[in-house]
């Protein structure tokens, strides 16, 4: 995407913006004619961008992980905290936020995560976040913060994995569970999966 220019950037934005809005406008379906007729250009300028259905698609998640990415994992959400569980307890209600404020979320995350464009970008997206997590618990066990006897990258798939099953949960619910309450018994349990081991 590097090598599109400024304009060609705007039109394959303003693609996107039609094919999120087709989206949401139809619960999930997606047909190329119609986004084509919203945006306002030809059919044959989303293949142009996108090659199919499929990669329009694809395109719209990873935006969305994008910017999941950009908003939680990749900011610092409380700048100049040196407490770890604090900062990381922040992070939390970021991501909580960030999914319950996004329209798509319910969609990508739960109907269309079945699309094998979609499955496939989650997974590499959570396996990605799992690196992340882990050199994060690195960090807080080199801090002297956290148990040095956890395994970074199975507590981080851990809570990682718990996480998107309780989002998942909370998304299908309605009403659905208040943002704040949510944030509390995910940061319970992400507490007690950083709790030091007990010997067996």
């Amino acid at each position: 995407m590097s090598d599109l220019s400024a304009k060609a950037l705007r039109t394959r934005a303003s693609l996107l913006d039609a094919a999120r809005d087709e989206l949401l406008e139809l619960g999930g379906g997606l047909e190329v004619g119609r986004v084509a007729e919203r945006a306002g250009v030809s059919v044959g300028l989303i293949y142009r961008y996108f090659n199919s259905r499929a990669g329009l698609l694809a395109a719209v998640a990873e935006d969305f992980h994008d910017r999941y990415q950009a908003e939680v994992m990749a900011a610092d959400p409380l700048p100049g905290a040196e407490d770890w569980c604090s900062r990381e307890e922040q992070r939390v209600r970021r991501a909580v936020q960030f999914v319950y404020a996004e329209p798509l979320a319910p969609l990508l995350l739960v109907s269309l995560a079945r699309e094998p464009e979609v499955a496939a970008l989650e997974a590499q997206r959570i396996a990605e976040n799992v690196r992340q997590g882990a050199d994060n618990i690195r960090r807080g066990q080199a801090a002297g913060q956290l148990n040095a006897s956890l395994d970074p990258e199975l507590v981080s798939a851990m809570i990682l994995g718990g996480m998107h099953q309780a989002l998942l949960e909370a998304l299908g619910r309605s009403p659905r569970p208040a943002a704040e309450q949510l944030s509390r018994q995910l940061w319970h349990f992400i507490r007690g999966a950083l709790a030091p081991l007990q010997p067996s």
